[in-house]
């Protein structure tokens, strides 16, 4: 791609656009970690700040920027597009007033929604790495900071009080990309110590006692061999002895766990138990399927509409709690039976078209891509998606706004614009 606008070095001490992609390296951070706030709207609001700084300097730079992107992912954009549009038309259509259930909308796609909006305007060299790094560092970050807090709130390291269950969620988005990142680092030492902090969190995860976790990682790991296996079979052999590594070492602290642990031992005997996720399906899709909107849903993305349908058709007031006078029920059902809930036969297909397109591009692009790094990104983007939203996603619901950031970095780290530059930056 042409080379626009370079920044003097001797002008400028930093570069914009480099600082540009940190800022949007600290928004993705803060978007993957546990607590620590401040720091996504430090990266937002500063990214926002560059973004308009480089347009009014060097609009045609970033309008070939989006040119590019636009036209090596069209299909993906404009089925992202038609899936939050199905989402304001649930809004739209809502079971009650539509006030709350826009804000719901604001709060859940604003700030992603302007995080791709500048990431695809922005310099790929530069963002690639950054966002390479801040996923690795949010996975480290996420394992001290759980640790801490279990080992401030357990010192005698009573083995059946359990971590809390929500670091499963972050380990699980992650740990696809820890995965490639071994297998990225060339350096000995650091694939050393990310091992070592894998190793930690697998352990942290069956210390949640959350079985959905546990299962999404056996998945993740058997599709990172079986995309190989289809596609890469020279990385096979490797990934194989890494597959068989993680099962083992996960199989040891299971036994050693069980053997230690009442809490886990109740968790692992429940097996396939539904755990009462039964009986909110049992006591609620029959009145959605009765009085809901087949079509377009009661109203999505949040729970607003979900509580005030239940509540006013007198649902038997089970999982969840009161807040003032109304329940606030737990919607704990699987993901795409909330989606048709809330946004009805129109989301849910808008869903399902999108998540079949994005592992349909992905493999392609794996297959196509010459880079070995860009192949194994590309793979973890795929495989977490799958794991977060179709695994995971099998027993409980998932933030919507994780679509839109898993979109982000899966064209960022499929873009082919100044490949060979690309190749330099990650280690």
């Amino acid at each position: 791609m042409e080379k626009i606008g370079r920044y003097p070095t001797g002008k400028y001490l930093l570069n914009p656009d480099k600082l540009i992609s940190f800022f949007l390296g600290l928004f993705l951070f803060g978007s993957l970690i546990k607590g620590f706030a401040s720091i996504k709207y430090i990266g937002l609001y500063g990214s926002i700040a560059l973004f308009i700084y480089i347009f009014i300097r060097q609009k045609h730079k970033i309008l070939l920027s989006y040119r590019y992107h636009v036209s090596k992912n069209k299909i993906l954009i404009y089925l992202l597009i038609i899936f939050m549009l199905s989402i304001l038309i649930s809004i739209f259509f809502s079971y009650s007033d539509i006030k709350p259930s826009m804000k719901e909308f604001r709060i859940e796609f604003l700030n992603v929604t302007i995080f791709m909006i500048i990431s695809i305007g922005t310099s790929d060299k530069y963002t690639k790495r950054i966002f390479f790094y801040a996923i690795v560092m949010a996975f480290v970050y996420n394992i001290i900071l759980y640790g801490y807090h279990y080992v401030q709130t357990n010192p005698n390291f009573d083995f059946s009080i359990r971590l809390e269950r929500n670091f499963s969620d972050r380990f699980e988005m992650l740990y696809p990309f820890i995965i490639s990142s071994i297998f990225i680092f060339k350096n000995k030492r650091a694939k050393t110590i990310l091992s070592s902090f894998l190793l930690i969190g697998l352990f942290g995860l069956i210390m949640t006692g959350a079985r959905g976790g546990w299962v999404t990682i056996i998945v993740e790991t058997l599709l990172f061999v079986i995309i190989f296996l289809l596609i890469e079979k020279r990385f096979i052999k490797k990934i194989l002895m890494y597959a068989i590594y993680v099962l083992f070492a996960s199989a040891i602290m299971i036994t050693y766990v069980y053997k230690n642990s009442s809490s886990i031992q109740s968790q692992i005997n429940l097996g396939i138990n539904p755990d009462g996720r039964e009986t909110i399906i049992q006591t609620r899709l029959p009145i959605f399927l009765e009085h809901g909107n087949y079509m377009t849903g009661i109203g999505g993305p949040g729970n607003y509409q979900y509580n005030k349908f239940l509540n006013d058709y007198k649902s038997p007031k089970v999982f969840g709690k009161y807040e003032g006078k109304e329940f606030h029920y737990n919607s704990d059902e699987p993901l795409l039976l909330q989606i048709f809930y809330k946004e009805g036969l129109i989301g849910l297909g808008t869903f399902l078209i999108l998540s079949l397109y994005v592992l349909w591009s992905g493999l392609k692009r794996i297959s196509i891509n010459s880079d070995v790094k860009s192949k194994f990104l590309i793979s973890a983007v795929i495989i977490s998606y799958i794991g977060e939203f179709f695994v995971r996603g099998i027993v409980e619901g998932r933030s919507f706004k994780y679509i839109i950031i898993y979109l982000t970095i899966f064209i960022i780290f499929s873009s082919q614009k100044e490949a060979n530059e690309d190749s330099q930056y990650i280690p």
